[in-house]
C-alpha cells in the first residue's frame, strides 16, 4: 500500500449508506453540490503526483453513529465548474474501529482540533495517526 498523504477530507454521509458502500466494496462516489472542493482537489493532485494516496474521513451526517466512523482511499475529485459542484470518487472504504471522536482530527492549516459538535460537511485536516495504525 502506498503511504497515505500528511492531509486528508473530512465530510459526513449518512451511516446507512456508508456501511451499504463498505459490505458492497468497490468504488463509490459522493456528489457535492454547489460546493467545489478546490483546496482538497489541489492537495489530492500533490499527493498523487509525489506517489502518496490521500483519505477520505466520514463522520454519521444522521448522527446514529457518534464520531468517526468511515476512511476510504480517494480515487478522483472532480469539479464541475458550472455547476460548482463536486464529485469524489473513493475505494477501499473501511470502518473507523474503534470509531474516534471528531476531536481526533486537526485543521490542516491552523493545527486546531475540531470540536466534536463540527456540523460543516467539508473540512481539510492533518492525516491522523489512528488512519497510519489502521492501515498497517
Amino acid at each position: 500500500m502506498n503511504r497515505l498523504s500528511s492531509s486528508c477530507i473530512y465530510t459526513l454521509r449518512h451511516s446507512a449508506s456508508l456501511r451499504e458502500e463498505s459490505e458492497a466494496g468497490g468504488s463509490h462516489k459522493l456528489t457535492e453540490p454547489n460546493k467545489p472542493w478546490r483546496t482538497g482537489s489541489q492537495l489530492w493532485a500533490e499527493a498523487q503526483k509525489a506517489g502518496d494516496q490521500m483519505a477520505i474521513v466520514f463522520a454519521g451526517a444522521d448522527g446514529t453513529e457518534p464520531g468517526l466512523i468511515y476512511w476510504a482511499i480517494i480515487e478522483d475529485i472532480t469539479i464541475n465548474e458550472e455547476s460548482q459542484s463536486t464529485t469524489c470518487r473513493y475505494t477501499s472504504l473501511h470502518p473507523v474501529q474503534p470509531p474516534q471522536p471528531l476531536s481526533a482530527l486537526r485543521l490542516l492549516k491552523s493545527g486546531k482540533q475540531l470540536p466534536d459538535s463540527d456540523i460543516r460537511p467539508y473540512r481539510i485536516c492533518q492525516t491522523p495517526g489512528f488512519l497510519a495504525e489502521l492501515t498497517e
